[in-house]
């Protein structure tokens, strides 16, 4: 007989548990908006930047320790501003744990230049040229997603601060990493205006 007052009792707790209404909080889309910045945003520029790491690599400009470090700092910005959100705007454990689950992630892979600096051969006479065509090759993939034009930009840069020894090989490079910049402002500006009359629109 306490056998079945046992069961009962255990199947009305549950029937309790699972009709209860439960905090609208829960359900909140908006508290998932720095998980969604991670996925979206971070891992993007992750995946990009890995990119940009062996451009940078095969081209031999982690050969300079201050060039390591610099492109490890600017790589550390989006984690830290991922880090600061997430522990201002989350909605448990879980949420919390996989956030910076993928912020630790991103770190790691940020700290990558330091690493490859320890492996990187001196400059040669191709870098420039390697780095105008990676330029022109980001700037591809920015007629699909417009943010990468910053990727372009940076090293179409890098290519004209480098020197080459052959005349020619410059004058390509020079004309790869102009024409890539003639395009990627105007690309990134046109996305930054978007994306303020999106933001204003709200």
């Amino acid at each position: 007989m306490s056998a079945n007052k046992s069961s009962v009792s255990l199947i009305t707790f549950f029937t309790v548990l699972l009709t209860s209404s439960f905090s609208a909080h829960a359900m909140d889309g908006t508290a998932y908006t720095a998980t969604a910045f991670i996925i979206l945003v971070l891992g993007g520029f992750i995946l990009m930047n890995l990119v940009l790491n062996g451009l940078f690599f095969f081209a031999g400009k982690y050969q300079s320790k201050r060039f390591s470090k610099a492109h490890t700092i600017v790589s550390l910005i989006l984690p830290v501003v991922a880090l600061i959100w997430t522990l201002v705007d989350h909605v448990g454990f879980a949420d919390l744990a996989l956030n910076i689950g993928l912020i630790i992630v991103a770190i790691g892979l940020a700290l990558l230049p330091i690493q490859l600096s320890l492996h990187q051969r001196s400059e040669h006479s191709y870098t420039s040229l390697i780095l105008s065509i990676g330029s022109l090759a980001f700037l591809g993939l920015s007629y699909f997603i417009q943010p990468i034009a910053i990727f372009a930009i940076v090293a179409a840069h890098v290519s004209l601060m480098g020197q080459l020894n052959s005349d020619k090989q410059a004058n390509s490079a020079r004309i790869f990493a102009f024409a890539s910049l003639l395009i990627s402002y105007p690309v990134l500006a046109y996305w930054l205006y978007q994306t303020a009359t999106v933001i204003a629109a709200l």
